[in-house]
């Protein structure tokens, strides 16, 4: 059986979810990280690690293929939207073998990393959204709230209470999109689908602590008036690989889409640890392995912690 390399763009603070591969594997695996943080705590624990340039810079390109080629690396997994859109803009410098084997195309790129386009997606295709405000123009009333369309890890998000701030937020911010505000729970769904796009684990995670976007304390909850749209919309994305999808459930029991990720979410780790070990179902698929996976095999209703912790050199 084959060893696989494997190349994690912009890993930075994933440190848990790379332990989680390593624990996976049941070959020999080749851990490669790559980040433009020198301080990136990811890189002290893969195997082989390397400081880049920033994307924004020219001889990135040829960086990153240079490792590709020293470590002979199997495949490429981008664990941040603006590393997806760097390897989709330059998708052809690595049209090679498997590097970018769940790389999605590049419509569905700049339909998921554009949140106004996002919008417009689920409303030309019939999946409930937040409706986009026009604040020029008359709409059913406050809050609102206001997003940067390219923005991740809910960054310069702010919830609109009046007109006075409305106006004051829509001249500041001109590029902002703006939405009905949502009272409801809000949920992420880890999604991973085999390379057909076949959904192997769709699984709704409450968020029920943020901290800084992050989560901090989930808890699964297995709703099928979530798991059922969330795979009629994965399908129709034609989704491969991981990715997290986001919205809320309102108190008339109906979900509503908000944000569609083409990467692992950041409370991944506890679907992994309820049952849904992703990081081996890729592996086996890199592999040309069967993925192995229960219908059954999340634990509903399963909480998970998160605390900071410290990797230390001397």
């Amino acid at each position: 059986m084959k060893d696989i390399c494997i190349l994690f763009l912009a890993p930075n603070w994933r440190v848990s979810l790379l332990r989680s591969f390593k624990k996976s594997a049941t070959v020999k695996i080749l851990m490669v990280g790559a980040d433009s943080d020198s301080h990136s705590p990811a890189l002290k624990v893969v195997d082989k690690s390397y400081v880049i340039p920033k994307f924004s810079e020219r001889n990135c390109v040829e960086k990153i293929k240079a490792i590709c080629d020293r470590e002979n690396v199997d495949v490429i997994l981008p664990m941040t939207n603006k590393a997806i859109e760097f390897m989709d803009k330059n998708r052809v410098e690595f049209d090679e073998g498997d590097l970018l084997f769940y790389l999605a195309d590049h419509t569905l790129i700049q339909t998921s990393n554009d949140k106004r386009k996002l919008a417009e997606f689920f409303t030309q295709n019939n999946f409930a959204s937040p409706d986009l405000i026009d604040p020029n123009k008359s709409f059913p009333g406050f809050p609102l709230i206001a997003k940067d369309p390219c923005g991740e890890g809910g960054k310069d998000c702010f919830k609109i209470e009046d007109q006075t701030e409305l106006d004051f937020f829509s001249k500041k911010l001109p590029n902002h999109i703006f939405q009905r505000f949502i009272q409801g729970r809000e949920f992420s769904i880890d999604w991973f689908s085999d390379k057909t796009g076949l959904p192997v684990v769709v699984v709704p995670r409450e968020r029920l602590i943020v901290r800084a976007g992050e989560v901090m304390v989930s808890r699964i909850q297995l709703i099928s008036k979530i798991i059922e749209p969330a795979k009629r919309l994965g399908v129709q994305l034609q989704l491969r690989g991981p990715a997290n999808l986001q919205g809320f459930l309102d108190a008339s029991g109906e979900f509503l889409f908000t944000d569609v990720n083409l990467r692992f979410g950041s409370g991944v780790l506890h679907t992994i640890h309820a049952g849904a070990n992703i990081p081996e179902m890729l592996l086996q698929e890199l592999l040309g392995q069967p993925i192995e996976a229960k219908p059954s095999f999340v634990k509903d209703g399963s909480m998970m912690s998160r605390f900071h912790d410290a990797i230390f050199d001397f």
